[in-house]
């Protein structure tokens, strides 16, 4: 059983690292190619997907996806901060964004946190982000992945045997 929620796991993270990887460079493409690298002032609330901050944000993704693959392929818990912090700073700019739209009196549809269904989406997709990594995390700090080489650890705790310490000066002597 437990090797196959580690295998589960494991795979999660590969395919969240895999969909990233692919995701940020169709996005960051049609994206890009559907918009001018300079656009008008009066879409500035739009700047998350408009112009070169689309592509910007594409090829942070991009590395916060090769990482997090990388992360996972070989148990490396820091690799796995990348997507979490840039997964943040990507839901801040869209509540950035929804608040200038609301200030601006813009549809409501058009909006990620005002509108409900899509609500519940992004609810229900960064609870399955983090709970993801929260289970990675702890997967890869509780049971490392073995070593290869001599395997050798001396443990020294610090206590001394006197009795062996005359007979190797004994034997040092003699």
């Amino acid at each position: 059983m437990e090797r196959y929620l580690r295998f589960y796991i494991k795979f999660q993270g590969y395919m969240i690292g895999a969909f990233t990887l692919l995701l940020s460079v169709l996005m960051t493409l049609v994206i890009f190619e559907s918009n001018d690298a300079y656009y008008p002032m009066e879409f500035y609330y739009n700047y998350r997907f408009m112009g070169t901050t689309a592509l910007v944000l594409g090829v942070f993704w991009f590395i916060a996806g090769a990482t997090f693959l990388y992360g996972v392929h070989r148990e490396i818990k820091q690799c796995l901060l990348p997507f979490a912090l840039l997964y943040l700073v990507d839901l801040a700019l869209l509540a950035i964004r929804d608040i200038v739209m609301i200030w601006h009196d813009r549809r409501w549809y058009t909006m990620v946190f005002v509108n409900f269904p899509t609500l519940l989406a992004v609810l229900y997709i960064t609870c399955y982000l983090f709970m993801t990594l929260v289970a990675l995390g702890r997967l890869f700090s509780t049971d490392p992945k073995p070593q290869t080489g001599d395997n050798f650890v001396r443990f020294n705790n610090g206590i001394t045997n006197p009795v062996a310490l005359d007979d190797e000066a004994a034997l040092v002597t003699e």
